[in-house]
């Protein structure tokens, strides 16, 4: 019988936390709490910011009184961290995203029947909403994209593989890539603010499982199926292949203007991890040598001059904490910016803030 690798990320996630539990707000940076009821002008600039899932104990100390997941934001002008709001941990991958441009937190959580379902929670009035009623598992949120759509890299309801989402706030309906494939799979989603356009990581779990199989018999490292980066238009939804690794895994991405920053490794679940920039028109793939260790949330500056990054800083003489950090690609330097101290980072994500202002 086939092994569901669909929720291999969430499954990953767990594990580690609970051999892991310790996570963090970086000492040097101030942690503010929002004000949901602050009032807004006309005039609007944008800002970048850090939206950060970090599950952490009620009580700060054990699971007595549960687990929380506690959703912060880092702005990164002004280099500020400010709490938004504790919501319940109770899916099986812990997964929130801070829009601040709505003033809502999207998140997964226990739906009524077994498996995860997408919910929001408003800052302003504190009302939880659920969102959806088919899905299983969420891998991936991405909230501010065209045309009011929230695209996801989720599961439905009695089937196995990961699919593209497209969810309308308006309508409250769902699109579904390629609905009717029983057999792509998709690892990991990305946007590109700069052209719009949404990419996925995809492979086949049928090659997957014999690669798997293979690996069983002979008792060696698992070699990864072919990894395939699409691009999909906005509106019609159509796609179009980047690039397509042979036996290679591609473990995360990220886009911003005319390039794509990819890890990848030989094997899975094996070390090491390579990177490179991928050119989004022609496929061309160059390698990059980077002190990192990162195999999940990569996220392209929009300068295109950097990245942050979720793993650890590998520099010589440097305290290896795992953390949110930011790794200039001019200077060869590594900022710190959320260290992993009280709890377990989950994720993060780089969005933008239409800011009003004076």
């Amino acid at each position: 019988m086939k092994k569901n690798f669909s929720i291999t990320k969430f499954i990953s996630v767990i594990i580690t936390l609970l051999l892991f539990i310790g996570g963090c707000s970086s000492e040097e940076k101030a942690i503010e709490t929002v004000d949901s009821h602050k009032t807004q002008t006309n005039d609007t600039q944008t800002h970048e910011y850090l939206s950060i899932t970090n599950t952490e104990y009620v009580n700060g100390t054990d699971t007595n009184d549960g687990m929380v997941m506690r959703v912060y934001t880092y702005d990164i002008q002004n280099k500020t961290l400010t709490k938004m709001a504790d919501l319940p941990y109770n899916s099986q991958y812990p997964l929130t995203v801070a829009s601040l441009a709505e003033d809502t937190i999207f998140y997964s959580g226990a739906g009524k029947e077994k498996g995860d379902e997408l919910f929001s929670y408003n800052l302003k009035t504190e009302k939880i909403q659920q969102l959806s009623s088919e899905l299983f598992a969420i891998n991936s949120i991405i909230p501010d994209t065209v045309d009011h759509t929230l695209v996801m890299a989720a599961v439905k309801k009695g089937e196995r593989p990961v699919k593209v989402m497209f969810y309308d706030k308006e309508t409250q309906d769902m699109t579904i890539l390629n609905e009717n494939d029983s057999d792509t799979t998709t690892w990991d989603i990305s946007y590109d603010p700069e052209t719009r356009k949404s990419y996925a990581i995809q492979y086949s779990e049928e090659e997957q499982y014999n690669h798997m199989e293979e690996s069983n018999k002979t008792q060696t490292p698992m070699v990864p199926p072919n990894h395939t980066i699409i691009e999909i238009d906005p509106i019609s939804k159509q796609t179009r292949k980047v690039i397509e690794l042979e036996e290679e895994q591609i473990l995360t991405l990220s886009t911003r203007g005319d390039q794509i920053l990819i890890a990848t490794a030989k094997h899975i679940n094996k070390n090491p991890i390579k990177y490179s920039m991928v050119n989004i028109k022609t496929g061309e793939r160059n390698e990059i040598d980077l002190p990192i260790k990162a195999r999940s949330g990569l996220f392209l500056s929009k300068d295109g001059q950097g990245f942050y990054f979720l793993g650890e800083n590998t520099k010589a003489n440097v305290n290896q904490e795992r953390g949110i950090y930011f790794y200039d690609l001019k200077t060869q330097q590594v900022e710190a910016i959320f260290l992993q101290k009280e709890g377990f980072i989950n994720n993060f994500m780089l969005l933008t803030n239409p800011i009003k202002i004076n």
